[in-house]
Protein backbone atom coordinates (compact mmCIF):
# COMPACT_ATOMS: atom_id res chain seq x y z
CA UNK A 1 0.00 0.00 0.00
CA UNK A 2 1.36 3.47 -0.64
CA UNK A 3 1.35 5.54 2.28
CA UNK A 4 -0.27 9.24 2.65
CA UNK A 5 -0.10 12.21 4.92
CA UNK A 6 -3.22 14.59 5.30
CA UNK A 7 -2.78 17.66 6.89
CA UNK A 8 -5.89 20.41 7.50
CA UNK A 9 -6.55 22.77 10.09
CA UNK A 10 -10.47 21.96 9.82
CA UNK A 11 -11.08 18.60 11.84
CA UNK A 12 -14.32 17.88 9.74
CA UNK A 13 -12.13 17.90 6.67
CA UNK A 14 -9.65 15.64 8.31
CA UNK A 15 -12.36 13.11 9.80
CA UNK A 16 -14.17 13.38 5.73
CA UNK A 17 -11.02 13.24 3.96
CA UNK A 18 -8.96 10.51 6.38
CA UNK A 19 -12.38 8.20 7.00
CA UNK A 20 -14.91 8.85 4.30
CA UNK A 21 -12.78 8.46 1.12
CA UNK A 22 -12.05 5.18 -0.69
CA UNK A 23 -8.48 5.04 -0.08
CA UNK A 24 -7.84 1.30 0.34
CA UNK A 25 -9.85 0.68 -2.77
CA UNK A 26 -6.86 2.95 -4.96
CA UNK A 27 -4.15 1.81 -2.93
CA UNK A 28 -3.40 3.94 -0.15
CA UNK A 29 -2.97 3.53 3.50
CA UNK A 30 -3.67 6.72 5.82
CA UNK A 31 -0.65 7.50 7.95
CA UNK A 32 -0.95 10.29 9.56
CA UNK A 33 -3.40 13.51 9.89
CA UNK A 34 -2.26 16.85 10.80
CA UNK A 35 -3.68 20.11 11.87
CA UNK A 36 -0.61 22.30 11.05
CA UNK A 37 1.70 21.93 8.59
CA UNK A 38 4.60 22.12 11.17
CA UNK A 39 3.13 18.73 12.97
CA UNK A 40 2.95 17.26 9.19
CA UNK A 41 6.54 18.26 8.26
CA UNK A 42 7.39 16.43 11.35
CA UNK A 43 5.17 12.83 10.63
CA UNK A 44 6.75 13.30 7.00
CA UNK A 45 10.10 12.68 8.67
CA UNK A 46 8.85 9.54 10.97
CA UNK A 47 6.44 8.02 9.01
CA UNK A 48 7.84 8.59 5.54
CA UNK A 49 4.73 8.86 3.40
CA UNK A 50 4.63 8.47 -0.50
CA UNK A 51 2.39 11.14 -1.13
CA UNK A 52 0.77 14.68 0.88
CA UNK A 53 -2.80 15.88 0.33
CA UNK A 54 -2.25 19.71 2.19
CA UNK A 55 -4.96 22.06 2.88
CA UNK A 56 -3.29 25.17 1.45
CA UNK A 57 -4.22 27.97 4.14
CA UNK A 58 -3.51 26.72 7.63
CA UNK A 59 -2.43 28.75 10.79
CA UNK A 60 1.18 28.74 10.83
CA UNK A 61 2.78 27.11 7.91
CA UNK A 62 1.00 27.15 5.17
CA UNK A 63 0.14 23.99 3.06
CA UNK A 64 2.25 25.95 0.22
CA UNK A 65 5.20 26.13 2.28
CA UNK A 66 5.11 22.38 3.68
CA UNK A 67 5.24 21.40 0.05
CA UNK A 68 7.97 23.86 -0.69
CA UNK A 69 9.90 22.71 2.40
CA UNK A 70 9.40 18.71 1.36
CA UNK A 71 10.11 18.98 -2.04
CA UNK A 72 13.75 20.13 -0.96
CA UNK A 73 13.48 16.57 1.13
CA UNK A 74 12.13 14.83 -1.28
CA UNK A 75 11.56 15.91 -4.72
CA UNK A 76 10.09 12.67 -5.75
CA UNK A 77 7.48 13.03 -3.29
CA UNK A 78 3.55 12.76 -4.81
CA UNK A 79 2.28 16.25 -3.96
CA UNK A 80 -1.39 17.40 -3.68
CA UNK A 81 -3.47 20.18 -2.00
CA UNK A 82 -7.35 21.16 -1.29
CA UNK A 83 -8.58 24.65 -0.72
CA UNK A 84 -11.81 26.38 -0.59
CA UNK A 85 -10.84 29.20 -2.57
CA UNK A 86 -11.08 28.32 -6.52
CA UNK A 87 -8.58 30.68 -6.73
CA UNK A 88 -5.71 31.32 -9.89
CA UNK A 89 -3.12 32.43 -8.22
CA UNK A 90 -2.98 29.95 -5.04
CA UNK A 91 -3.24 27.37 -8.09
CA UNK A 92 -0.49 28.61 -10.33
CA UNK A 93 1.53 28.51 -6.73
CA UNK A 94 0.77 25.20 -6.10
CA UNK A 95 1.50 24.54 -9.80
CA UNK A 96 5.07 25.71 -9.59
CA UNK A 97 5.59 23.91 -7.09
CA UNK A 98 5.14 20.60 -8.77
CA UNK A 99 1.43 19.41 -7.26
CA UNK A 100 -0.11 16.77 -8.98
CA UNK A 101 -3.74 18.23 -8.08
CA UNK A 102 -5.70 20.88 -6.94
CA UNK A 103 -8.97 19.68 -5.31
CA UNK A 104 -11.66 22.41 -4.49
CA UNK A 105 -13.55 21.87 -0.66
CA UNK A 106 -16.29 20.65 -0.54
CA UNK A 107 -14.42 17.62 -2.16
CA UNK A 108 -16.22 15.60 -4.56
CA UNK A 109 -16.15 12.13 -4.08
CA UNK A 110 -15.30 11.47 -8.07
CA UNK A 111 -12.75 14.37 -8.53
CA UNK A 112 -10.74 12.75 -5.90
CA UNK A 113 -10.51 9.12 -6.90
CA UNK A 114 -9.44 10.22 -10.14
CA UNK A 115 -6.54 12.55 -8.80
CA UNK A 116 -5.24 9.84 -6.67
CA UNK A 117 -5.97 6.67 -9.41
CA UNK A 118 -3.52 9.04 -11.51
CA UNK A 119 -0.86 9.86 -8.49
CA UNK A 120 -1.32 5.81 -7.89
CA UNK A 121 -0.58 5.08 -11.82
CA UNK A 122 2.61 6.76 -11.21
CA UNK A 123 3.61 5.44 -7.76
CA UNK A 124 3.34 1.93 -9.41
CA UNK A 125 5.78 2.81 -11.93
CA UNK A 126 8.19 4.59 -9.43
CA UNK A 127 7.98 1.64 -6.75
CA UNK A 128 6.19 -1.67 -8.60
CA UNK A 129 6.90 -3.38 -5.84
CA UNK A 130 4.54 -1.53 -3.60
CA UNK A 131 1.92 -1.23 -6.65
CA UNK A 132 1.47 -5.25 -7.04
CA UNK A 133 0.61 -5.07 -3.08
CA UNK A 134 -1.74 -2.35 -3.71
CA UNK A 135 -3.31 -3.52 -7.32
CA UNK A 136 -5.55 -0.14 -6.71
CA UNK A 137 -8.88 -0.40 -9.43
CA UNK A 138 -9.27 1.58 -12.37
CA UNK A 139 -5.28 2.58 -12.68
CA UNK A 140 -3.82 1.31 -16.30
CA UNK A 141 -5.30 2.81 -19.76
CA UNK A 142 -8.68 4.06 -18.44
CA UNK A 143 -6.51 6.00 -15.39
CA UNK A 144 -8.72 9.15 -14.89
CA UNK A 145 -8.14 12.61 -16.37
CA UNK A 146 -5.53 14.38 -14.41
CA UNK A 147 -5.02 17.93 -14.35
CA UNK A 148 -8.11 19.76 -13.87
CA UNK A 149 -6.72 22.49 -12.14
CA UNK A 150 -4.47 23.09 -14.84
CA UNK A 151 -6.35 22.90 -17.46
CA UNK A 152 -9.33 25.53 -15.67
CA UNK A 153 -5.87 27.60 -15.75
CA UNK A 154 -5.28 26.73 -19.39
CA UNK A 155 -8.54 27.69 -20.53
CA UNK A 156 -8.42 31.01 -18.82
CA UNK A 157 -5.44 32.18 -20.38
CA UNK A 158 -7.01 31.31 -23.80
CA UNK A 159 -9.77 33.08 -23.34
CA UNK A 160 -8.14 36.12 -22.53
CA UNK A 161 -5.49 35.58 -25.13
CA UNK A 162 -7.19 33.92 -27.98
CA UNK A 163 -7.10 37.49 -30.30
CA UNK A 164 -2.86 37.17 -30.30
CA UNK A 165 -0.94 34.65 -31.74
CA UNK A 166 -1.35 31.76 -29.35
CA UNK A 167 0.83 28.66 -29.13
CA UNK A 168 0.62 25.21 -27.05
CA UNK A 169 4.14 26.13 -25.74
CA UNK A 170 2.94 29.54 -23.90
CA UNK A 171 -0.50 28.37 -22.81
CA UNK A 172 2.00 25.08 -21.30
CA UNK A 173 4.78 27.53 -19.95
CA UNK A 174 1.56 29.79 -17.83
CA UNK A 175 0.67 26.58 -15.89
CA UNK A 176 4.09 24.74 -15.72
CA UNK A 177 3.88 21.90 -17.38
CA UNK A 178 5.82 20.15 -19.91
CA UNK A 179 4.53 21.29 -23.56
CA UNK A 180 4.10 17.49 -24.57
CA UNK A 181 2.86 16.49 -21.65
CA UNK A 182 0.26 19.52 -21.57
CA UNK A 183 -1.19 18.62 -24.70
CA UNK A 184 -1.77 15.05 -23.79
CA UNK A 185 -3.52 16.36 -20.70
CA UNK A 186 -5.28 19.03 -22.52
CA UNK A 187 -6.76 16.37 -25.30
CA UNK A 188 -7.72 13.98 -22.45
CA UNK A 189 -9.76 16.55 -20.49
CA UNK A 190 -11.07 18.52 -23.04
CA UNK A 191 -11.81 15.79 -26.06
CA UNK A 192 -10.63 18.22 -28.74
CA UNK A 193 -6.30 18.93 -29.46
CA UNK A 194 -5.18 22.22 -28.27
CA UNK A 195 -4.97 23.85 -31.73
CA UNK A 196 -9.07 22.58 -32.52
CA UNK A 197 -9.98 23.57 -29.03
CA UNK A 198 -8.30 27.39 -30.03
CA UNK A 199 -9.74 27.08 -33.61
CA UNK A 200 -12.96 26.28 -32.39
CA UNK A 201 -13.38 29.09 -29.97
CA UNK A 202 -12.12 31.62 -32.01
CA UNK A 203 -14.86 30.68 -34.91
CA UNK A 204 -17.33 30.92 -32.16
CA UNK A 205 -16.15 34.76 -31.48
CA UNK A 206 -16.34 35.61 -34.73
CA UNK A 207 -19.41 34.32 -35.64
CA UNK A 208 -20.62 36.73 -32.68
CA UNK A 209 -19.01 39.63 -34.21
CA UNK A 210 -20.32 38.78 -37.77
CA UNK A 211 -24.00 39.00 -36.47
CA UNK A 212 -23.70 42.01 -33.88
CA UNK A 213 -20.80 44.18 -35.92
CA UNK A 214 -20.81 45.95 -39.37
CA UNK A 215 -16.61 45.35 -39.10
CA UNK A 216 -15.62 44.24 -42.53
CA UNK A 217 -15.20 40.03 -42.75
CA UNK A 218 -11.16 40.14 -42.58
CA UNK A 219 -11.36 42.30 -39.74
CA UNK A 220 -13.48 40.12 -37.87
CA UNK A 221 -10.45 37.40 -39.37
CA UNK A 222 -8.01 39.80 -37.51
CA UNK A 223 -9.99 40.72 -34.02
CA UNK A 224 -10.24 36.37 -33.57
CA UNK A 225 -6.56 36.09 -34.04
CA UNK A 226 -6.47 34.89 -38.01
CA UNK A 227 -4.24 37.30 -39.71
CA UNK A 228 -4.75 35.18 -43.05
CA UNK A 229 -7.80 35.43 -43.81
CA UNK A 230 -8.12 32.47 -46.51
CA UNK A 231 -7.48 30.07 -43.59
CA UNK A 232 -10.01 31.61 -41.51
CA UNK A 233 -12.92 31.52 -44.20
CA UNK A 234 -11.55 27.87 -44.69
CA UNK A 235 -12.33 26.88 -41.29
CA UNK A 236 -15.47 28.97 -41.03
CA UNK A 237 -17.09 26.87 -43.77
CA UNK A 238 -15.42 23.91 -42.63
CA UNK A 239 -17.35 24.35 -39.31
CA UNK A 240 -20.48 26.50 -40.88
CA UNK A 241 -21.06 24.99 -44.29
CA UNK A 242 -20.67 28.51 -45.44
CA UNK A 243 -18.60 31.10 -45.42
CA UNK A 244 -18.10 33.98 -43.12
CA UNK A 245 -20.08 36.22 -45.73
CA UNK A 246 -22.74 34.06 -46.12
CA UNK A 247 -23.27 33.21 -42.85
CA UNK A 248 -23.63 37.13 -41.99
CA UNK A 249 -26.34 37.50 -44.95
CA UNK A 250 -28.40 34.64 -43.58
CA UNK A 251 -28.49 35.24 -40.39
CA UNK A 252 -29.34 38.90 -41.01
CA UNK A 253 -32.45 37.46 -42.61
CA UNK A 254 -33.27 35.22 -40.17
CA UNK A 255 -32.09 31.92 -41.64
CA UNK A 256 -29.42 29.44 -40.09
CA UNK A 257 -26.60 28.24 -41.64
CA UNK A 258 -25.40 24.57 -41.12
CA UNK A 259 -23.58 24.40 -38.16
CA UNK A 260 -24.42 27.68 -36.97
CA UNK A 261 -26.21 26.05 -34.16
CA UNK A 262 -23.17 24.54 -32.57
Amino acid sequence: MYRVLIADDEPYIRDRVANHMPWGEIGFEVVGITESGEQALDLFHSVKPHALLTDILMPGMSGLQLIQTIKEHDPRMKLMVMSAYDDFKYAQQAMRLGVKGYLLKPIIREEFVELLQMVADELHQEVPELGRQAAPSGCGEHAAKPGNAYIRLAKSYIEEHYEEKLRLEDVAEFVYMNPNYFSSVFKRDMGLSFVDYVNELRIRKSMTLLLQTDEKVYEVSMQVGYNNFSYFNKLFKRKNGVTPQVYRELGRSGMKAQGASS
